[in-house]
């Protein structure tokens, strides 16, 4: 039992001991170009949190992915499907709160899109001091930071790029799209301190189509398999890690006072 929507509800009801955590995968919906098809990112976070919960079983369960994501940014790009903080932080919210109601008392959100990290700073962080429930979120281009860097080829990487790319062809491989792939056509106008792939950058909003002119970043010509299995594993090897010791430990909400 790795996935809570593959059980009927009395073989839930049945589980015997219960799940301690949930891992609700969160992603999105949007381009990635000529070279990835646009459900990549749910479907990255969807193939991490079903393997994480099938090493854990019993102790943790996969839910259905969130496919929707922060996707204003691409917007420029057909088929794109943005939703805003709110809708986000409002469905995700009522999820964990369904789950605590069935007696999973942890969430971490597996997330896959870089545009939901700032929202899920502040969904976790109002989980635990308005609602009393323990969250977390991971995000394995952060968890595999060390293993991307040995297979990082260009400077402007991270979307639909050579690393990307490669993940999904370990992961999500019929989202792989071999025979139409193409580096990025970047556009270079950035202004004073506005380059975040450069020090002391400020934070500012920039479309997509203000940076790249089909969408990609980095050389999706250059991913391979075998990076993506290296990148993956070590992701999922360390989210693992994290998920269990999350599990085994007493709850640390903050004093709501």
């Amino acid at each position: 039992m790795s996935t809570l929507h593959d059980l009927t509800t009395t073989e839930f009801a049945a589980l015997s001991p219960r799940p301690r955590v949930a891992l609700i995968p969160v992603g999105a919906t949007e381009q990635h170009g000529p070279n990835l098809a646009m459900g990549v990112d749910w479907r990255i976070a969807e193939a991490i949190a079903r393997r994480v919960a099938a090493t854990l079983s019993p102790t943790a369960v996969a839910t259905p992915a969130l496919p929707f994501g922060l996707s204003g940014h691409h917007m420029d790009f057909p088929g794109t499907i943005s939703i805003g903080a709110d809708a986000f932080r409002a469905v995700l919210t009522d999820v964990a709160r369904s789950l605590r109601a069935h007696g999973i008392t942890k969430v971490v959100f597996v997330n896959g899109h870089r545009g939901n990290e700032n929202v899920l700073g502040v969904l976790i962080t109002e989980l635990a001091y308005q609602h009393g429930i323990e969250a977390a979120s991971t995000f394995w281009m952060t968890q595999a930071a060390d293993a991307i860097a040995r297979h990082r080829v260009t400077r402007r990487w991270g979307h639909a790029c050579e690393i990307e790319t490669s993940v999904a062809m370990a992961l999500t491989a019929d989202l792989v799209r071999p025979d139409a792939l193409e580096p990025g056509d970047l556009i270079d106008d950035y202004g004073a301190f506005e380059d975040n792939y450069e020090p002391f950058a400020a934070g500012v909003v920039r479309s997509f189509a203000s940076r790249t002119r089909n969408g990609v970043f980095g050389d999706a010509t250059r991913a391979t398999l075998e990076a993506g299995t290296e990148i993956s594993t070590v992701a999922i090897e360390r989210t693992t890690e994290f998920v269990r010791d999350f599990a085994r430990r007493p709850s640390r909400l903050p004093d709501p006072r």
